[in-house]
């Protein structure tokens, strides 16, 4: 009887811990500048490059912790970038993907084979084509790169992602990078003035 309890108990702490695996950490989609060679996704800001010059970027899933059959989100690109157009990453497992509109206007994906969305990397949804515009000036600060919510049919209020075998839908953050990010301002101080602060 000890035993049996004991493997119920088991079972219920391992259910627990996989289901609560997307509780753990909040899943986002940003933009990034850097394609991941180096391991990892990394750089959410950029100054303007010159005019006329293509700029990609990198439109990345993070802690999702499922596979994943479909994403739906929207970009909102400032001026300085002008969308040429994008590519989308094949699925490892093989399959087909079909998509609906771009990631300028709103972006649906989905895939005929779950998608793996482990890893600290994150998976890669698409890479943006864009082309620096003269309208990118950092003299009139940062200008926000902004991963929002599908707006078709019915307007949704964040990117959102369906889990598969179960295809549950989840809501996930819009992260937004930057262009131009600005000087970090800063303050020379004493340790002392430092730890004054805290008391």
């Amino acid at each position: 009887m000890k035993r049996a309890l004991a493997g119920v108990l088991v079972a219920a702490i391992v259910g627990l811990s996989a289901g609560g695996a997307l509780a753990d950490a909040q899943p986002f989609i940003q933009v990034y500048f850097d394609d991941g060679s180096n391991g990892s996704f990394g750089e959410g800001q950029a100054v303007c490059g010159q005019a006329g010059l293509p700029v990609y970027l990198y439109v990345v899933a993070k802690n999702f912790d499922s596979w994943t059959a479909a994403v739906e989100y929207k970009i909102d690109i400032p001026d300085g970038i002008m969308y040429f157009g994008e590519t989308f990453e094949p699925n490892p497992l093989g399959g087909g993907m079909v998509t609906y509109g771009n990631s300028q206007v709103g972006l649906t994906i989905s895939w005929s084979l779950p998608n793996s969305a482990f890893g600290s990397k994150g998976l890669l949804i698409s890479t943006v084509l864009g082309v620096w515009t003269a309208d990118c000036y950092c003299q009139t600060g940062p200008q926000p790169i902004v991963v929002g919510a599908y707006p078709y049919p019915v307007p949704k209020t964040q990117p959102s992602f369906v889990r598969w075998p179960d295809l549950v839908e989840f809501s996930a953050v819009g992260m937004t990078s930057l262009l131009c990010p600005g000087p970090v301002s800063t303050t020379e101080s004493t340790w002392g003035g430092i730890k004054a602060l805290y008391r």
